[in-house]
């Protein structure tokens, strides 16, 4: 579900980002970071601590709430806030890009628990996906990983990255709907080719005896890729690390070697895909495996 919750945005934003790369700053003080985070056009209502008890609140009263709660420093308030709106399928990327500054925020207090960085990247990076080109969203989740590996580095832990496989970043090129076009527009050069092939010599046969040829081609590769990319639409999710690291397991649960498998850091993004009682399928890069289902969030499609 999306709402219109235009006029109670998060700006301005430029004052929110400095303030993010502040939180992730090591040298600052703490008290720094009590600054009004992000601002509400409209009149917010007071917060609620306890905002998961509220099932009758109406999505954009719990928005500026949560938005309210985070300019008063009550960061907790604001992430139980925002993760309501979550649990009840409100989708809009203010929201998603304000829980991850919460969770940001309440890691700069202090006060964080394990998996808080990896919340706020699987905030920001669900608020680029719901506003794509959102410059914003993309540096806050630069600059979370970058914490995030900056911790692990500090732990001994290897840095590690994951790239996916080519013929992932091949269909990833483009939507579903933009394969399936290009291979419609393919089968009807196609057909002008062969139509144009069947004239008399001169150069409209020339012309069909290129474009024929060359859309068959087209056509033979594209709607491949538009059948794996509706395959991954239908059997795939996104979904982020919640926790500081998971090593992955069979189907059965079981541990795999140690030696066979790198473990996933925290904020990583995977392929979520089927669920077997607690346990999820997920791809990281060229790995595949099993995780504990709460080790993963799934991000809004």
């Amino acid at each position: 579900m999306e709402a219109d919750v235009s006029g109670r945005r998060r700006r301005p934003l430029a004052a929110a980002l400095l303030l993010l790369a502040a939180c992730l700053a090591p040298a600052l003080p703490s008290s720094d970071a009590r600054a009004q985070p992000a601002e509400s056009d409209a009149r917010a209502q007071p917060a609620d601590s306890d905002a998961r008890a509220q099932p009758a609140e109406a999505p954009e009263a719990l928005f500026q709430q949560g938005t309210a709660a985070l300019g008063r420093g009550e960061y907790g308030a604001a992430i139980d806030t925002f993760e309501l709106l979550a649990d009840r399928g409100f989708v809009h990327p203010d929201a998603s890009y304000n829980r991850g500054l919460a969770y940001v925020l309440r890691v700069r207090e202090g006060a964080d628990r394990p998996g808080d960085l990896g919340r706020a990247a699987a905030a920001f990076e669900e608020a680029l996906r719901l506003r794509p080109g959102d410059t914003d969203a993309d540096r806050a989740l630069d600059l979370v990983r970058a914490e995030i590996t900056r911790r692990r580095s500090r732990r001994a832990a290897d840095a590690v990255d994951a790239r996916p496989t080519l013929d992932r970043v091949i269909v990833g090129l483009a939507s579903e709907r933009t394969w399936a076009a290009a291979a419609l527009l393919a089968s009807l050069l196609l057909a002008v080719g062969v139509v144009l092939r069947r004239r008399p010599a001169g150069p409209a046969h020339v012309a069909g005896s290129v474009l024929a040829p060359t859309a068959l081609v087209a056509l033979l590769a594209l709607v491949p890729l538009t059948v794996a990319a509706r395959h991954l639409r239908l059997t795939t999710r996104a979904g982020v690390v919640v926790v500081p690291e998971v090593r992955l397991l069979d189907e059965g649960g079981r541990a795999l070697p140690v030696a066979e498998q790198t473990p996933i850091p925290e904020g990583a993004s995977v392929e979520v895909g089927r669920r077997s009682g607690g346990l999820a399928e997920v791809r990281w890069g060229a790995t595949e495996g099993w995780v504990p289902a709460s080790s993963i969030r799934l991000l809004a499609p």
